[in-house]
């Protein structure tokens, strides 16, 4: 009996449920992530942490994630998703879960380190996935669905966090309760998880068939592309190379500095207490949510009806960085708490339209090299993620406490995500191979 007869003959939606559990994992990332983002003002609190060093510490998970970004890359591309991702998944839930014992700054930044690290091939193992598991119509919304699981889960996190800090009084239970529920998480992940759906005995022929067929829908830019695979030196000569790393790096800076000094901004600059909080950070990380569905939405929709790609994806990044620019060069004047949420829920909406940047790999890169692609992507990414709480933590120190400086940076970041979107051509491949 073959593969294909054995298959369940019922329609199938396994490429979503897989996508599913993708989302649950990320999710839990950005808890992971952001749990230290909201609990800081308790543990600069209890470790007597300056601005200066505070941002130190949010900027040090970023350190080792830039540094995995390609090994782990490199590593999907050689034993695939299911077997990195799901290791590295139990591997950061214990570096979340030591945060939780954390004597001192030394000691948190260490686990941080190790947090980044093993978190860094999440985000390319999404991409290597979206081009083997989704068809190319099906790929923006299979890449921002993905990434809306970030800033679900930051704001899930600040709930989560506050209620923990509330209801235990102490801020490290939070860490302890979301690393162990990563590890179990993980091992779902890996039980269920195949790295092709041909390998998945779920996968009936007619979800085989939906998901194989239109694989060059763009002739020459699919992810599915045959002959030689470009060389490093040809990704160097592209200008979408570089207008993809450049706007993402832009990209970056901006949610991770949002991410990063949001709930510090929201109780030291205006007042908020610790329900208010909670509430104040699961609003503005929730409209990213919406951004992000938004943006995968309407790519799909109107990719579908044009061939000029350049078109729609440029028009949509354009109206991200736009409104993004504008939205945060609004917020240094204002003193009221519900202006000042509206205007950055407005900038993380439009920030957000910036998960179209995974379709990048999925559609414009060779699928043997979508992993590595995606990991030197991320690189771009951990350095604005990187960069970003250190130089705003600096400017604030410097202003005495007040966060004008820090959100200025942040709108100047947001033109650098502009110009370098527009940069990229959509309807070639990211780079071709050259004599």
């Amino acid at each position: 009996m073959t593969a294909t007869t054995s298959r369940p003959r019922r329609r199938t939606w396994v490429r979503w449920q897989i996508f599913g559990i993708l989302w649950i994992l990320v999710l839990l990332n950005f808890i992971d992530r952001a749990t230290l983002s909201i609990a800081m003002p308790f543990v600069a609190e209890e470790f007597e942490l300056g601005p200066e060093l505070q941002g130190v510490i949010l900027g040090s998970f970023f350190w080792t994630y830039l540094l995995f970004q390609i090994p782990g890359g490199w590593l999907l591309d050689r034993f695939g998703p299911r077997a990195i991702v799901g290791g590295a998944g139990v591997v950061w839930g214990a570096f979340q879960l030591l945060g939780g014992f954390a004597t001192g700054g030394i000691f948190l930044v260490a686990t941080r380190l190790g947090l980044g690290a093993s978190e860094a091939p999440v985000f390319p193992a999404a991409a290597k996935l979206n081009a083997a598991w989704l068809p190319p119509k099906e790929r923006a919304r299979g890449a921002t669905f993905v990434d809306a699981a970030g800033p679900f889960g930051s704001a899930v996190g600040g709930l989560v966090v506050v209620a923990l800090i509330g209801a235990l009084g102490d801020w490290r239970w939070a860490f302890i309760l979301t690393g162990g529920l990563t590890i179990l998480v993980a091992a779902l992940y890996w039980l269920y998880l195949r790295d092709t759906p041909q390998q998945h005995p779920g996968v009936g022929a007619r979800e085989l068939a939906h998901i194989e067929d239109e694989t060059a829908v763009v002739a020459g830019t699919s992810s599915t592309a045959t002959g030689p695979l470009p060389r490093a030196v040809d990704y160097l000569a592209s200008r979408s190379f570089w207008g993809m790393m450049i706007g993402r790096l832009g990209w970056a800076t901006i949610w991770w500095g949002i991410i990063s000094w949001t709930p510090s901004y929201l109780s030291q600059a205006l007042g908020f207490d610790l329900a208010a909080l909670g509430w104040g950070t699961f609003l503005v990380y929730g409209s990213g949510v919406l951004g992000q569905l938004v943006a995968g939405f309407v790519a799909d929709r109107w990719r579908a009806a044009t061939t000029r790609y350049n078109v729609v994806m440029r028009t949509i990044l354009g109206v991200s960085g736009v409104g993004t620019a504008a939205a945060i060069f609004a917020i240094p004047p204002v003193t009221d708490g519900i202006v000042a949420l509206a205007l950055l829920s407005t900038a993380v909406f439009f920030i957000n339209f910036g998960g179209l940047y995974w379709t990048i790999p999925a559609l414009l890169v060779p699928g043997p090299q979508v992993g590595r692609v995606g990991g030197v992507m991320n690189v771009a990414s951990s350095g604005g993620g990187g960069l970003a709480p250190i130089v705003m933590g600096f400017a604030i120190g410097a202003a005495g406490g007040g966060f004008g400086g820090a959100f200025v940076f942040l709108g100047a970041a947001a033109v650098v995500y502009l110009v370098g979107s527009m940069l990229v051509d959509f309807e070639r491949p990211l780079a071709r191979v050259r004599a």
